[in-house]
């Protein structure tokens, strides 16, 4: 079966280097179809199955407008996540999957409630902090750690203890009182953590791989570059009150 990976309204999800995710992967599959849809087209997962959906980091203000535009299409993503495909959102990607988030003038965006939890934005305060998790893959291979950055002006409320992306050792998860950050369900992961998750987490992305292709042992891109760097940014994230850099 023929690997197609849809990356949603591109144009919008880029913020903080969210669009190295899907150069990455592009470098990492190039034997896949990549679909990119821009916001004024209909996606192309309504009409066609796809192995894989990401849409990444955006603004507020587009995040309310893909909140409105993905609205007509959450059974079939319902339906999508049922059926096994990947998705992955990222940053403020992650908080339309909720419930709804409340603004900072108190008007409410509903979102498209395939989890349940709800944000709330703040713009008094800009959170930006580094991010080490792990991550347990499904079935017996051994956990692997995340490594990422947060920059967010919201906090979630929700209970995401059996359906959590993964744990923090370093930073929080859904608020500043959880440990457990993001959510996962089958194949679908929400995760606040933005920028270029994809090449700051090789493993990571390998996994995710696996379950596109349904083949193991393929390597990502730059594969050994990428894991010496990986590997030295977990352990300088373990420095006790290490700051992101901004």
């Amino acid at each position: 079966m023929a690997v197609v990976i849809e990356s949603l309204f591109p144009e919008f999800g880029n913020q903080g280097g969210d669009n190295g995710n899907m150069m990455y992967l592009k470098a990492s599959l190039p034997d896949a179809e990549f679909v990119e849809t821009s916001f004024s087209d209909e996606p192309a997962f309504v009409t066609r199955d796809v192995s894989f959906v990401y849409m990444g980091y955006m603004t507020e203000a587009e995040q309310e407008k893909v909140a409105a535009k993905l609205k007509p299409y959450r059974a079939r993503l319902e339906q999508l996540v049922e059926q096994g495909c990947v998705m992955l959102f990222t940053g403020s990607a992650a908080e339309l999957l909720g419930t709804s988030i409340t603004l900072a003038n108190g008007r409410v965006i509903e979102g498209l409630g395939l989890f349940d939890f709800t944000v709330t934005q703040d713009l008094s305060e800009r959170i930006a902090e580094v991010f080490l998790g792990s991550f347990e893959p499904a079935g017996a291979a051994d956990p692997i750690d995340i490594v990422g950055y947060k920059i967010q002006f919201t906090q979630a409320q929700g209970d995401n203890a059996e359906e959590g992306f993964c744990t923090a050792k370093v930073g929080f998860g859904l608020n500043r009182r959880s440990r457990i950050e993001g959510f996962r369900r089958g194949n679908l992961f929400a995760t606040w953590l933005c920028g270029p998750l994809l090449p700051l987490n090789p493993l990571f992305t390998e996994y995710l791989m696996t379950l596109v292709t349904g083949e193991q042992g393929r390597s990502a891109a730059f594969r050994e570059e990428a894991l010496a760097a990986y590997r030295k940014r977990v352990e300088e994230f373990k420095t006790p009150g290490i700051k992101m850099p901004i």
